[in-house]
């Protein structure tokens, strides 16, 4: 009782998050953010998490900056980064990144885990879409990854989640404007 009143207290949670960001059509706070910074609190928040996973976050520096809303692009990061955790397998790395790309920043997130099948991949932005869990074969909320679509679509940006270079996922949020 109390494990799945937690899930849909979350699941609440999520569907408040994205209907706020859906509500607006624009981006209400604008301003320089640190990339650096963004990234090291995602994991800072996450390390808790990684650790019962025996999961090891790999940050790298950067001193990159973007326009956007600092809250909205953290619990976007947040999303990618609990699911990198929630789908590798114990032992492994979740690597969180940036880079210049274009006129743009790509922020990135990599696990090493068993990766999207290819017929779920044009599914995953899509609202209560869900995976099972590898270790627990449970599915979440589905509302984590159209939260990063739709943040992603404020900041005049993209996401897009590719198989990586030797398997496991790479999820990555171009925004526009790299400095």
């Amino acid at each position: 009782i109390v494990d799945q009143q937690q899930r849909l207290t979350e699941t609440i949670d999520k569907l408040l998050a994205l209907a706020e960001v859906e509500q607006h059509g624009w981006l209400q706070a604008r301003e320089p953010v640190p990339v650096g910074r963004l990234l090291a609190a995602v994991a800072q928040a996450a390390q808790v998490r990684a650790q019962a996973a025996e999961v090891q976050l790999d940050v790298e520096a950067t001193s990159l900056s973007v326009m956007g809303d600092a809250y909205l692009l953290r619990q976007a990061l947040q999303n990618l980064v609990d699911n990198a955790i929630d789908f590798s397998p114990p032992g492994s790395v979740v690597q969180v990144g940036a880079r210049g790309e274009g006129q743009g920043i790509a922020l990135r997130v990599r696990d090493h885990g068993t990766g999207v099948p290819a017929y779920a991949r044009e599914r995953i932005f899509e609202r209560f879409y869900s995976l099972a869990r590898p270790a627990t074969g449970r599915r979440s909320s589905g509302l984590g990854l159209p939260f990063v679509h739709e943040v992603a679509r404020l900041h005049g940006g993209s996401v897009r989640v590719d198989a990586g270079a030797g398997g496991g996922t790479l999820a990555t949020v171009w925004l526009p404007g790299a400095r």
